[in-house]
């Protein structure tokens, strides 16, 4: 029964949210500038991997080619409590990339994805603080990976 409702909801164009869809001859990506082990680069690849593509260190077998110059990840103190404490936080993410295609032609100039999410941590729980801290941080890194697909995706359709 799931997979006749799954085959049912393909074929009316239905897709999951923030699903990216890659020409067929664009879902293999080469990933430049951080190694295919970074946290970043998998969630890239999980993405990649969901849409029917695959992600590769290797330019010579790709459509295109994202190059990353840089991912910052901060904490700001937001607010102080009455004794001077930190209470509340600012998490700043960001990617520096620029995208080409495989013959080296440029398909997005270099640009940012940054985000900010602001959280409450009072210091009276605080481990579970700090795990509330890391789910932030893996969401936020995997919608900067959502976001730079999504770019891709509108470049390679204005490319073609």
């Amino acid at each position: 029964m799931p997979l006749l409702i799954a085959l049912l909801l393909t074929g009316c164009g239905f897709h999951l949210r923030g699903a990216v869809e890659l020409p067929p001859d664009k879902r293999v990506v080469a990933l430049q500038g951080i190694g295919l082990d970074d946290p970043f680069a998998r969630d890239l690849a999980m993405l990649l991997d969901l849409a029917g593509g695959r992600l590769t260190g290797d330019p010579a077998q790709a459509g295109s080619v994202v190059i990353i110059h840089g991912i910052d990840q901060r904490r700001q103190v937001v607010s102080l409590d009455e004794h001077g404490k930190a209470i509340e936080f600012e998490l700043i993410y960001q990617v520096r990339f620029e995208a080409r295609t495989a013959d080296g032609k440029p398909l997005l100039p270099l640009q940012s994805i940054t985000l900010r999410r602001i959280y409450l941590n009072t210091q009276l729980q605080a481990i579970g603080k700090a795990e509330e801290e890391s789910l932030i941080r893996e969401e936020m890194r995997r919608e900067a990976a959502r976001t730079l697909l999504r770019r891709l995706q509108r470049a390679l359709e204005h490319a073609d």
